[in-house]
């Protein structure tokens, strides 16, 4: 594992110290982190084994032998029962306290609501997989004719098999949905709230360097619009403590001109109003981001600039769509002095009569800025008004690469459970072929197996997922989690290949007579 870990480690110090603002990661730290991840496996072996082996150890040799040919017990112990449904309910009521909160309160709560319940599942697998065969066992013995009536006895009758098998797959399944579908719900929001955050109909974009100065005045002036607003980019740092440390943050910013903002843009105001967002000391903040720093219209929240200058200002406005256009609102003459040139990125254009009329004004428009070179007037988009564009091709390689290295290791896990299982029920195969089961007959029953444990497993890995990503869509978004049909689809496949792979080839390799050839 540490080995298999290098590779992934070296490739991420790479992206890291490559990035616009490199990170401290030095060259020792992969190979640290694999040195320490091994030797922790490795101390936690020895307890692990001794508490696995502590219930056949303390038996006198003759009372061994008896128990090593005693038949599974049918139902899993009551201390283990007791914890994990204590888990489960733990991990319900920490994501029913995610949608309570906001922010990172409610991250942490709906991370620990996903630990919880991944340990209560592997807990409760017994009962878990006695349930599954209840709702699955039915439909795979009407149509899997003699294999599907051995596929569901056999699980049946094998509970806690049944339950190791299912349980390193709900844990891919959950911790993949978590990783991929926390970031898709946010960029669905965030694309979401810009879209309707935007009133204006046209823009007006120029060079990298900004659009001319008095080409706001201009369109202002041009015939058929009703509202336009200049709207300059930029960025603040934010100091304050998540979870007790202390903690810089950069936020993206919109630098507006209050003055027709309202025609232009909708943040959806809760409190205070944005035509006060004017001067050099005002702002206009996110209302989770003023409920985390506890602050109020009036109250005065204290940032630094693009350039370090530290700043006091005044909130004169909270409002709801913070994930589409940003943390905090400034007006442009607060950012004056504060970046390389104070010029509009673009302009917000809202035509009088609307969208039916955008053509018209986009053509007085354009005659209007005739004196201005560089500029362009097309359709406004919510991706013009969006603080932070979609995840770059770099940090989206970051997400795969986590996902991927603790994914394939989990995979792993799957195929040797799997494995181990498989080969432990050589003498049930034989004993099938002496009482005349075919050959096809017990490939397919185990076919049928394998399929029962990956829908089981992404059944119940699936629901796993969802109360944490609920709790956090619900408190962050307002909306339910979203993960893009291709990536779960992907992730299915990985997990029925891995299960086949783990059942089908050990019982091939293993016994020939049983699913191979006679000769």
């Amino acid at each position: 594992g540490g080995v298999g870990a290098l590779p992934g480690g070296l490739l991420r110090r790479s992206r890291l110290t490559t990035t616009p603002q490199p990170r401290p990661t030095p060259v020792w730290l992969p190979y640290a982190a694999a040195a320490t991840a091994a030797s922790l496996v490795a101390l936690a072996a020895r307890p692990v084994s001794v508490l696995a082996a502590r219930s056949i150890t303390g038996l006198r040799p003759a009372a061994a032998l008896g128990a090593a040919r005693a038949p599974e017990p049918s139902e899993p112990g009551r201390v283990r029962t007791v914890a994990g449904a204590v888990l489960a309910m733990a991990g319900v009521s920490a994501a029913g306290a995610a949608t309570a909160q906001g922010g990172q309160a409610a991250a942490v709560a709906a991370s620990g609501a996903a630990t919880s319940m991944i340990i209560a599942v592997a807990l409760l697998g017994p009962w878990i997989a006695r349930v599954a065969m209840r709702v699955l066992g039915t439909p795979v013995r009407r149509v899997g004719g003699v294999s599907g009536f051995l596929a569901a006895k056999s699980a049946a009758a094998h509970n806690r098999r049944l339950g190791a098998a299912i349980t390193p797959i709900v844990l891919v399944v959950a911790f993949v949905c978590v990783q991929l579908a926390a970031g898709s719900t946010l960029e669905r929001a965030a694309d979401r709230q810009a879209g309707a955050a935007l009133r204006a109909d046209l823009v007006v974009t120029g060079p990298a360097a900004g659009l001319p100065d008095g080409a706001a005045r201009a369109v202002r002036g041009a015939p058929g619009v009703a509202a336009a607003t200049g709207v300059l980019r930029s960025g603040v740092v934010l100091a304050h403590r998540e979870m007790g440390d202390p903690k810089l943050d950069r936020f993206p910013v919109l630098g507006v001109t209050a003055d027709q903002l309202s025609g232009t843009l909708d943040p959806r105001v809760t409190a205070g109003d944005p035509a006060d967002l004017t001067g050099r000391g005002t702002v206009a903040v996110g209302e989770d981001r003023a409920a985390d720093l506890g602050v109020g219209v009036g109250d005065p929240v204290e940032l630094r600039l693009g350039d370090g200058t530290e700043v006091r200002l005044r909130v004169v406005a909270l409002y709801e769509r913070a994930l589409g256009l940003g943390e905090f609102m400034l007006p442009r003459e607060a950012l004056a002095g504060h970046v390389s040139a104070l010029r509009d990125q673009l302009i917000l254009i809202r035509s009088t009569d609307g969208t039916a009329a955008s053509a018209a004004t986009a053509a007085s428009v354009r005659r209007a800025l005739a004196p201005y070179t560089g500029v362009r007037v097309r359709p406004a988009t919510a991706d013009d008004v969006r603080i932070a564009p979609s995840s770059s091709d770099q940090d989206n390689a970051m997400v795969i690469i986590g996902v991927g290295v603790i994914g394939g290791f989990a995979l792993l896990a799957v195929i040797s459970t799997l494995s181990l299982i498989t080969v432990g029920r050589r003498p049930e195969f034989r004993l099938l072929r002496m009482v005349g089961a075919g050959r096809r007959q017990v490939r397919r029953m185990l076919v049928l197996e394998t399929g029962l444990v990956a829908v089981a497993g992404l059944a119940i890995g699936t629901l796993v997922a969802a109360v944490p990503l609920v709790a956090f869509a619900v408190s962050t978004t307002g909306s339910v989690p979203y993960l893009p049909p291709v990536q779960y689809g992907v992730l299915a496949l990985a997990v029925t290949v891995a299960a086949g792979a783990g059942t089908l080839w050990p019982a091939s390799s293993g016994g020939r007579f049983v699913l191979g050839r006679r000769r």
